[in-house]
């Protein structure tokens, strides 16, 4: 077979690979698009959000385009630590541990102690989200209640503590009640299931005195960290690894509308109406 021959049979092969490219690319282009229609062909829930539960990206309005700017959802999840000196801040905004009933933590059906190579394996879920109700008004509470302690505070009291320390413990205190006023998040994770119906139910039983608003997203989840020691009270506790969705696309429509407003130390202020579809995904559906 001469090089003519050679080189004809390569571009027919290269083109027949092109266009199957081409094909898996409009394949993929279509599936998406078709999801995304399916969820937002109807609005199943809807939050109106701020800067203290969407993040932007750290860098955001340093580049020259921020047109593909995304939010980032914050949650937490209530805390059942008590109330101590000893508590420790960052674990306490920052902890992804949740407490669930024996009926929900057994829905996940996690692999029994023994088999060590799949107890950290993850889960498909559905988990309840509350938007700045009960579960907000506990983690004021509890951080008013850590303020008042570490205020009441005296060198009479607590000899072994220096005044150059209580004072910075007065201040760091003081910064925290006025963080969980202003800029905590108000977005929990409260609840978690493997089957959504047990979820809507659970959302039916909470609605009463909840005090806001609820919506079920699907998330990912890990048994706890103590669920196989013997005697352990958190046996049914799961790690929340995250919402299937927590970042957000911002149209560049809407972008624009950071540009106004941003605060005296730079931060951006804003609120966002969050839309959830037939398919629990959000989008954002307007900005100011």
């Amino acid at each position: 077979m001469n090089n003519a021959h050679v080189n004809k049979a390569n571009n027919r092969l290269d083109k027949k690979l092109l266009g199957l490219t081409l094909a898996c690319i409009l394949v993929v282009n279509g599936f998406m698009l078709g999801k995304v229609y399916v969820n937002r062909s109807a609005v199943t829930s809807q939050l109106n959000l701020s800067e203290r539960e969407l993040q932007l990206p750290y860098n955001y309005g340093f580049a020259r385009e921020d047109s593909s700017a995304r939010l980032s959802l914050r949650w937490m999840t209530p805390s059942s630590r008590p109330i101590t000196l000893e508590l420790d801040r960052w674990h306490w905004q920052y902890d992804r541990q949740l407490q669930l009933s024996d009926q929900h933590f057994a829905s996940f059906q996690f692999p029994a102690c023994s088999n060590k190579t799949r107890l950290r394996q993850k889960h498909e879920a559905w988990v309840l989200l509350e938007f700045n109700g009960l579960s907000y008004q506990q983690h004021l509470a509890q951080v008013e209640q850590y303020h008042a302690l570490v205020m009441g505070l005296s060198a009479q009291s607590h000899p072994e503590l220096a005044e150059k320390e209580l004072t910075e413990r007065r201040k760091n205190a003081t910064e925290l009640l006025t963080e969980a006023q202003t800029s905590h998040s108000r977005l929990f994770i409260v609840d978690a299931a493997a089957d959504y119906e047990l979820m809507a139910l659970a959302k039916n039983q909470r609605e009463a005195a909840s005090q806001g608003q609820l919506v079920i997203v699907p998330a990912q989840v890990r048994a706890g960290y103590y669920r196989c020691e013997p005697g352990e009270k958190h046996q049914t506790q799961v790690i929340i690894e995250g919402l299937a969705v927590e970042s957000l696309y911002v149209p560049k429509p809407l972008a624009s509308k950071f540009a106004g407003n941003r605060t005296e130390h730079n931060q951006v202020k804003f609120t966002a109406q969050i839309a959830y579809g037939r398919l629990q995904e959000p989008w954002i559906k307007d900005l100011h």
